[in-house]
């Protein structure tokens, strides 16, 4: 079966680093393929609130629901290490968008893995899908200043 990738975006809006922790690593020693959905939603949350959003859900009365993600392990990380995580945005349509992440070594940049997730806004109160908001459209599909915004 061939190998299915995860395309990148193209520009990345977000930067933030993570430090891999002992609860991060599996039994073979490395980061475990299951954390890294956390330290992508860990730089979502971060973004998010760089937006000057307080909390992770709150964009102008609706929330943020995941509808799908994908995960890609491109190469071993370890206890200790310092990572990069970039995030962008693509494919953002009336009422979803994605947030893709690339994920590195800090030290020697090698790529460790990419992670793309399928965000919709809700409504929790009439408990449905609202359009994505046009302050977040322009925010996101806009191309940022050099450099992007570090968190």
């Amino acid at each position: 079966m061939p190998r299915k990738t995860i395309d990148l975006p193209e520009h990345f809006l977000f930067e933030t680093h993570y430090d891999v922790l002992y609860t991060d690593v599996n039994a073979a020693n490395h980061l475990g393929a299951d954390r890294l959905l956390s330290i992508a939603m860990e730089a979502q949350l971060r973004f998010i609130r760089q937006l000057g959003h307080g909390q992770a859900i709150a964009f102008e009365d609706a929330g943020l629901i995941m509808a799908h993600a994908e995960t890609a392990y491109l190469a071993e990380a370890d206890y200790g290490d310092r990572l990069r995580v970039e995030l962008g945005a693509r494919e953002v349509e009336p009422k979803s968008f994605q947030f893709v992440y690339r994920i590195s070594k800090n030290d020697n940049g090698a790529e460790v893995a990419r992670v793309a997730t399928t965000l919709l806004f809700f409504d929790y109160q009439a408990r449905r899908v609202v359009p994505v908001p046009e302050d977040f459209r322009a925010r996101v599909t806009g191309v940022p200043e050099e450099p992007p915004w570090r968190g």
